[in-house]
């Protein structure tokens, strides 16, 4: 589910289609998107993939309805079904699977404003069958107005543009740090103790992403390459320093000891919880699961991610993978699942046996949308005035 700052009002289908679309981070193209509406206005979409098979379609139907009922103040909704396929026989497929949910919503209480086939050449109400042509949608949202000038930008998963220049001298100081290294002002090649990740990532948050040169963005690369970096970087940005201080004091503790036995810290933790049963760690491995804890502030996680998508731009291609696993949860945190699975792509593509990238893409998987961005109030987001739309 993505939260979106422009809320459009809307009074015809077309109309309705297009704040969908607007809302959307993603083209129509394939999967359930509905918007849920607050006393008439929605700032919101949420996604779900289409079903495989029809045998799937009951329980989804039951999923997605139960999401949307978590959104306290949420009293009606509009859906769309998307598919790639040509609109003769969608309209006839999914037929059935509109019904499903019709009746889920309608059961449940919610006003259901409309529901849309649209397919890769046309669109039309379910209940009207008649195609109608998707530029029809498409001139609507070009003419709709832009965002708001303080609102976030809009997030899609893709990295921003690499300047070949500063990603060419990156290289040279990331080697330097790799080798304990640190090359002065004035040429002299010293040790280097290593910089403190949370005082460096924190140090930066914020920054403008242009003011992040070579030296630094080297310390952010290496500081970000472990699964006990990947904890330590989400908890910075969700709860604080002093959390993130805390849990990464244990990882260290943890590597040591691991170190001093002879095993992978894995393996120590693992037999450690066998021998202790769970501890306070599940805090930590709850809230990264997305099942507790407080809403991340969004203006925090959105600095994250600029950040984090200049760094990974410039990070040679074989030290992204961590980097961008981060990127995929904070996307996620925000209900960018959509976003968080391309950057899991990429990250697998790069290295199809990274394990922090079936980590965090079994997170995303079994826990489609955080329990924080379904838990709230949606008259927060939506404010109280606007039209219905019909």
């Amino acid at each position: 589910m993505t939260d979106a700052p422009t809320i459009v009002k809307a009074t015809a289908p077309a109309e309705l289609l297009a704040l969908l679309q607007q809302l959307s981070t993603e083209p129509l193209r394939s999967g359930i998107v509905i918007a849920p509406f607050a006393e008439r206005r929605s700032p919101a979409v949420l996604r779900h993939p289409l079903p495989a098979t029809a045998a799937e379609w009951k329980a989804v139907a039951s999923t997605v309805m139960g999401m949307i009922s978590r959104l306290r103040g949420c009293d009606s909704v509009a859906i769309a079904i998307c598919t790639e396929e040509p609109f003769d026989d969608a309209i006839v497929t999914y037929a059935p699977l509109e019904q499903m949910l019709l009746c889920r919503f309608l059961s449940a209480g919610f006003t259901v404003y409309d529901t849309f086939c649209v397919a890769a050449d046309g669109w039309a109400r379910f209940d009207e069958a008649e195609r109608r042509d998707l530029a029809e949608v498409a001139r609507i949202v070009a003419a709709m107005p832009p965002d708001d000038e303080d609102a976030p930008p809009r997030l899609t998963g893709a990295l921003p543009r690499t300047d070949p220049s500063l990603a060419a001298r990156v290289a040279v100081p990331l080697l330097e740090r790799e080798d304990g290294l640190r090359v002065d002002a004035f040429g002299r090649v010293l040790a280097d103790a290593g910089s403190d990740p949370i005082e460096t990532f924190e140090r930066t948050l914020g920054v403008e992403v242009a003011r992040v040169g070579p030296e630094l963005l080297a310390d952010l690369i290496l500081d970000l390459q472990t699964e006990g970096d990947f904890d330590r970087a989400v908890l910075q940005v969700c709860s604080g320093t002093e959390r993130a201080g805390e849990v990464w004091s244990s990882t260290l503790a943890t590597r040591a000891e691991a170190a001093r036995r002879g095993e992978q810290p894995i393996e120590l933790m693992l037999r450690e919880r066998r021998r202790h049963g769970r501890g306070g760690s599940d805090e930590v491995a709850e809230l990264l699961r997305g099942l507790r804890g407080a809403r991340p502030d969004s203006r925090r996680v959105h600095a994250a991610i600029a950040l984090l998508g200049h760094v990974a731009a410039h990070a040679p291609r074989e030290y992204r993978p961590t980097i961008l696993c981060v990127l995929a949860w904070l996307h996620w945190s925000l209900g960018f699942g959509t976003c968080a699975g391309r950057l899991l792509d990429e990250s697998a593509r790069i290295f199809p046996q990274h394990e922090l990238t079936t980590i965090v893409n079994a997170i995303t998987l079994s826990v489609m949308v955080p329990s924080w961005v379904l838990d709230r109030d949606l008259r927060e987001a939506t404010g109280r005035t606007g039209r219905r739309p019909r």
